[in-house]
């Protein structure tokens, strides 16, 4: 196999391993980004899903049956409710999801695993909510109708008379709802269709090489009628995205399975793509074509699928030479040259192409494309070092932290102000089941008072045993021990270079705060503007644990780009100060 291709993108110039700060930077414009697009869309019935030149989206009605994109953006807002557990997040993405139901008894397309299963099992993988599942089941079961048993296939699709039983590339992502399905209540048969759907793709769509064919046409009879690339060059080249869905396709089957015929096979369609790659990791949107149109959307699954394989892969060699070229293809996305940052795009990457031999969305950003960054970039790490900022509005000022931290718990988080006015500013507790309304549904609280100083709620009042000013720009450390039997906590805060002074020493929680069994949810609330302080590194344990989401520090990004990429919002719900 070539290894020229490793060999340039290690010795290309500024190339580097992408990292934790290059996962919060993106992070940050993606909800910048998805934020404007629910604002624009025209309504929860319609998705995203390609650019045009003037910085908006082509749009999907949520009812088409034959189109496939519809799932993409409520999954890629289910990825920013992973990231922040912010239930503005969760809420919007359910919006997206829920019109989309409509589609779980369709069995005109093969497509039903990217309409639902990136939709509703996000859902249900971030919240549990066995509605989600529920409909993910009868999902499935209408895709399984269109499994054809003499041939072994799920057929794609009816809308091309041309074909008679088609076998695409695509439906390699789909047979996930079915895999899914068997493992989740669903019949075994489920697994088997998948499993056949896999194997015969194998045996006639992947080439010797490693290379593909896009399509294969069967008669009924099973023969192969012809083959080719619908969406590809010629029907001797090899479609970049034909090929990506094979990468991410086998993979997915081999998590799924732990059959060897699927990791084989997972290594060689990707030893293929990666030996043909150009210097920068993202591949020309055919392999063969003389012409050059980049695909990010096609390096966009890859990569991920790439994060995934490697931590599947048996061979060390092999994990290594994986992870180092997903690393790689994230880098160059995540650069100038492709990320749409600083442009009129709304969505995240630049120069996706949708189909080109139909002269369909070319250069363009592609709602798949950003659907499969996102998940790439939470595969690199699930829980990145978000940074909550302070919100106006109460609904978006919260964040859940689960229904398990209960008896005693620690908490730790790093909180930086950033304006020269807070005029109050809060950090605060509560349950997981308290919708935080007002400031009087916080049993704890820290605030950054009139006065300049940190003060801690104690009962009905606000109070410390030492005076701790807060300066602009600064980053003060707080760590808490937090009863939450006996209603009280304690508060200590580290300033930049001095010793951990006591704040308050057991104090109560709000004497009129609503009732607590769990520490589940905490709400970062300005005063005055959206993000005029920040917190980071929250985290919640137990006492003599660690603590989780704690990563190591990475080089943080001029405070002018944290501010400029994090989204403002209206003012329409501005608490009063009177009420903290």
């Amino acid at each position: 196999m070539k290894l020229w291709w490793m060999l340039a993108l290690l010795v290309a110039p500024g190339a580097h391993a992408f990292n934790d700060a290059d996962a919060v930077r993106v992070l940050t414009f993606a909800r910048a980004q998805l934020s404007d697009t629910t604002a624009e869309m025209p309504s929860v019935n319609r998705s995203p899903k390609s650019s045009l030149s003037n910085g908006t989206w082509t749009t999907v009605a949520n009812t088409d049956r034959i189109a496939w994109t519809q799932g993409f953006f409520p999954g890629s807002m289910w990825f920013m409710y992973q990231v922040g557990s912010e239930p503005y997040w969760r809420d919007r993405a359910d919006m997206w999801t829920r019109p989309l139901e409509v589609q779980k008894t369709n069995t005109e397309t093969h497509d039903l695993g990217f309409k639902m299963y990136l939709s509703y099992g996000n859902a249900w993988r971030l919240t549990g909510n066995t509605y989600y599942r529920d409909v993910l089941l009868t999902s499935a079961g209408s895709l399984a109708t269109r499994y054809n048993s003499t041939i072994g296939i799920i057929d794609c699709c009816d809308w091309n008379s041309a074909w008679q039983v088609p076998l695409v590339t695509d439906t390699m992502m789909d047979i996930e709802l079915l895999l899914w399905g068997a493992q989740n209540g669903g019949p075994a048969v489920w697994r088997t269709m998948a499993v056949n759907h896999a194997l015969k793709t194998l045996a006639d769509a992947v080439r010797p090489d490693g290379s593909s064919y896009h399509y294969v046409d069967y008669a009924t009879n099973g023969t192969i009628r012809s083959r080719g690339t619908f969406q590809g060059y010629s029907s001797t080249s090899t479609w970049a995205r034909g090929q990506a869905w094979l990468i991410y396709g086998y993979t997915m089957v081999y998590r799924y399975t732990q059959d060897a015929r699927f990791l084989t096979a997972a290594r060689r369609v990707t030893d293929y793509y990666l030996a043909n790659l150009p210097a920068d990791g993202v591949p020309n949107w055919d392999f063969n074509a003389p012409s050059q149109y980049k695909d990010s959307s096609a390096a966009a699954a890859v990569a991920s699928a790439l994060l995934e394989l490697s931590g599947l892969e048996t061979d060390a060699t092999r994990r290594t030479r994986y992870r180092t070229a997903a690393l790689a293809m994230l880098d160059s996305l995540a650069s100038p040259a492709y990320l749409a940052q600083g442009t009129n795009s709304p969505g995240l990457l630049l120069h996706g192409v949708g189909n080109l031999p139909a002269n369909q969305e070319i250069n363009v950003s592609l709602i798949y494309g950003d659907y499969y960054f996102l998940e790439a970039i939470l595969r690199f790490n699930p829980r990145p070092n978000y940074p909550w900022y302070s919100k106006l509005m109460l609904p978006r000022s919260q964040h859940l932290l689960g229904t398990t931290n209960t008896g005693i718990r620690n908490v730790e988080f790093d909180l930086t102000p950033l304006a020269a006015n807070l005029n109050g500013g809060v950090v605060g507790w509560t349950d997981s089941s308290t919708e935080v309304t007002a400031f009087n549904r916080l049993n704890m609280a820290v605030r950054m008072s009139e006065d300049g100083i940190f003060q801690v709620r104690n009962g009905a009042t606000y109070s410390w045993i030492r005076r701790v000013p807060y300066v602009n720009g600064q980053t003060y450390h707080f760590r808490m021990n937090v009863d939450l039997n006996a209603r009280r906590y304690t508060v200590w805060v580290t300033p930049p270079g001095a010793a951990e002074i006591l704040l308050v020493d057991r104090v109560a929680f709000r004497s009129d705060g609503p009732a607590i069994n769990d520490l589940g949810r905490a709400a970062v609330i300005s005063t005055v503007v959206d993000s005029d302080f920040r917190v980071t590194s929250h985290r919640v344990y137990a006492p003599g644990q660690a603590g989780n989401v704690a990563l190591a520090p990475q080089a943080p990004l001029p405070e002018a780009t944290w501010r400029q990429l994090d989204a403002p919002e209206p003012a329409s719900a501005r608490p009063g100060a009177s009420e903290r």
